[in-house]
């Protein structure tokens, strides 16, 4: 018999701070986190607006030693996690330690760029990058743990250690759609038995200069210099989507382990499904067809035919947010235009591989609440995204018994997760 899988614990570091009351607040008021960003050292690019994390002191969390171990993205991690533990009230020295796991999703590597600055001033003194004055001159000015700050499992390696979780593990570097699949996996793993209680999420930084000079360049980022109006998912103008930055974790358990000790239930992980489906074979980005076989797996996963309220992947960009359009129709028919599909990236951005996770909270948060939040610069809807996706600037009371996420990334790969009040 498959175990039922619940949140009993939230950990964020986002736009908008590091409380989940507090972050639903400014989601469910609509308020931007997007702002625009003082000059990024080592990026050409001008003026750019960003939605970065608000509010973080990194020491407040995590001791020196250990922080000098961690690029700021890896920081952002760490401290999620921490947090969500906090907030779950478990007794982490009580458990034993074969039954706890960890699942993170990462980017892969992210160390911090300005490490290297000190290197490529001196390579570029001139004007012209010089490879061989680098070499000689610039790699002895570089930090010595440039390269390890950043390695793609480090968040779960600290995590891991400090928490002595032992059980099964796994580190999902999938960029976009990485913190869904780490909440994804956990849920499962917890579903079968395996472990009985694990750290789920993921955290990622858009505004590193190596990342925001890549997308920047990719054309997938928007060039508005205007920060309340940037980001606007589904709109007509849209012209991609705004760099962010944070971290989101949550511990999952079984309900029976919870009700046990009394923990406060967030909701429970009802189902979870994942495709992949680039748009074409030659072209990058998600696609109808991705959209549609990871929703369908995870409401079939859940027993749920048709949610309450769907929060879209809504990345605004021109092609992703009609193959979104499109894969919701294909799912749910003439009834795609009556469920309510929010796009949480108007107000924080894309934060990558942080995103699942991320959502994931704010998805749970508005089960309990009774509401979901709006979808902001929704003011001149693109008739070939023509649902629901509750335009407006505040948001709109309903009652909600399961919300599905929609995620993916720039390879094709797709997940999707559903999440209900516990019943």
């Amino acid at each position: 018999m498959k175990r039922r899988v619940v949140i009993t614990g939230i950990g964020l570091v986002t736009p908008f701070g590091c409380d989940a009351p507090s972050f639903w607040r400014a989601l469910a008021d609509g308020r931007s986190g997007v702002a625009l960003i003082d000059p990024i050292d080592g990026l050409e690019r001008g003026p750019l607006v960003g939605a970065p994390v608000k509010d973080f002191s990194p020491g407040a969390h995590i001791d020196p030693k250990s922080l000098r171990l961690m690029s700021p993205a890896v920081a952002f991690g760490v401290a999620a996690a921490q947090l969500a533990a906090a907030d779950s009230g478990l007794a982490f020295d009580r458990l034993d330690p074969s039954r706890l796991g960890a699942f993170v999703g990462s980017r892969g590597h992210s160390s911090d760029r300005q490490d290297l600055m000190p290197a490529v001033r001196r390579a570029t003194a001139d004007g012209t990058f010089r490879l061989d004055t680098f070499g000689a001159e610039g790699l002895p000015l570089v930090h010595p743990m440039w390269l390890l700050k950043g390695l793609a499992n480090n968040v779960l390696y600290f995590v891991s250690v400090k928490y002595n979780a032992q059980g099964m593990n796994n580190n999902i570097s999938m960029g976009g759609v990485a913190g869904t699949m780490a909440v994804g996996e956990a849920f499962r793993t917890i579903q079968r038995g395996a472990v009985d209680v694990a750290f789920a999420g993921g955290y990622d930084s858009g505004l590193d200069a190596d990342r925001a000079e890549m997308f920047g360049v990719s054309g997938l980022v928007t060039r508005s210099t205007d920060p309340a109006a940037a980001s606007r998912p589904f709109d007509r103008r849209r012209d991609g989507f705004v760099l962010a930055e944070g971290a989101g974790f949550v511990i999952l358990e079984t309900l029976d382990s919870a009700i046990s000790r009394g923990a406060h239930l967030y909701g429970e992980v009802l189902g979870y499904g994942c495709a992949t489906a680039p748009a074409s074979p030659t072209a990058l980005g998600p696609s109808a067809r991705g959209f549609a076989g990871a929703l369908c797996a995870a409401l079939a996963d859940a027993g749920v035919g048709c949610p309450d309220a769907v929060f879209t992947f809504g990345l605004a960009t021109q092609s992703t947010d009609v193959e979104e359009t499109r894969g919701l129709k294909i799912v749910f028919g003439a009834d795609a235009g009556a469920i309510p599909a929010p796009a949480p990236k108007s107000m924080i951005g894309n934060t990558f591989a942080a995103s699942g996770a991320i959502e994931a909270a704010a998805a749970v948060l508005a089960l309990a609440e009774g509401s979901v939040p709006p979808t902001l610069n929704l003011t001149e809807p693109d008739a070939a995204c023509d649902l629901d996706y509750v335009a407006g600037a505040g948001a709109r009371s309903l009652p909600l018994a399961s919300v599905a996420i929609n995620n993916a990334n720039l390879g094709g790969a797709h997940a999707a997760l559903v999440l209900g009040r516990v019943q």
